[in-house]
């Protein structure tokens, strides 16, 4: 048998057993929109626009641990939405302060405004976030124009927006800011293994009941075209 195919089938059983296991400490803890919707949590956004990555602030004041999951989108009317960037349980009757990328490109972060739970981000969204290293601005950085331009569906306008207010903090000229967005556009269709068609219609979000399956598939997808696996 292959070797690649060998390993692609180990890491494979390694990200499902993964899975399995952040679906077993769940089961102890509170998801987060069960939380929610028992007012049992308090989602506050606690930094200024054109942060990268954002910090999140969350209260749990419930009686058992919250489950705060990768790729869960946080909405809001007054600012910014986010998408949660790392596991993290919170503790009962604590506040932990976990990282997320915007997700809206044209609206802008308001500091301590009220979040609410809406749902999970794209399998491909998740693959970018997961991939990311939020301890590194310049990944990070492209790590957050990937999602805008996938949510965006390839027109990302940078002057709205929390676009226009991450380029005047990072002191980008209009030259770098263009240089950023084509090796974040052609990076994005490499470590996805799409056309730049196909780009234009990801989804942003999915459908909860799916999101392992996609998930799984995009890592296949990923694995493949990394190793160059027919």
């Amino acid at each position: 048998m292959n070797f690649r195919l060998i390993l692609l089938i180990l890491l494979v059983l390694i990200f499902t057993i993964c899975g399995i296991y952040i679906s077993v400490l769940s089961f102890e803890a509170t998801s987060l929109q069960e939380s929610y919707q028992k007012g049992d949590v308090e989602i506050i956004q606690n930094t200024t626009p054109g942060s990268v990555p954002h910090i999140i602030q969350f209260k749990n004041n419930g009686k058992k641990p919250l489950m705060v999951e990768t790729g869960q989108i946080l909405t809001s009317n007054t600012s910014q939405d986010m998408v949660v960037a790392e596991d993290k349980m919170v503790n009962q009757n604590s506040s932990s302060y976990i990282s997320a990328y915007c997700f809206q490109p044209n609206q802008t972060a308001t500091l301590g405004a009220k979040l609410t739970p809406s749902g999970k981000a794209s399998a491909e969204i998740y693959q970018l976030i997961k991939n990311s290293n939020l301890a590194d601005a310049q990944n990070s950085t492209s790590t957050q124009l990937q999602i805008w331009i996938i949510v965006s569906g390839d027109n990302l306008n940078l002057k709205t927006g929390e676009a226009t207010v991450l380029i005047e903090k990072q002191g980008i000229n209009n030259t770098e800011i263009n240089n950023k967005l084509n090796d974040a556009r052609t990076n994005l269709v490499k470590v996805l293994n799409l056309t730049e068609g196909e780009l234009k219609n990801l989804s942003p979000q999915s459908p909860n009941e799916v999101d392992l399956v996609n998930w799984i598939n995009v890592f296949i997808n990923w694995f493949k075209n990394s190793f160059n696996i027919s």
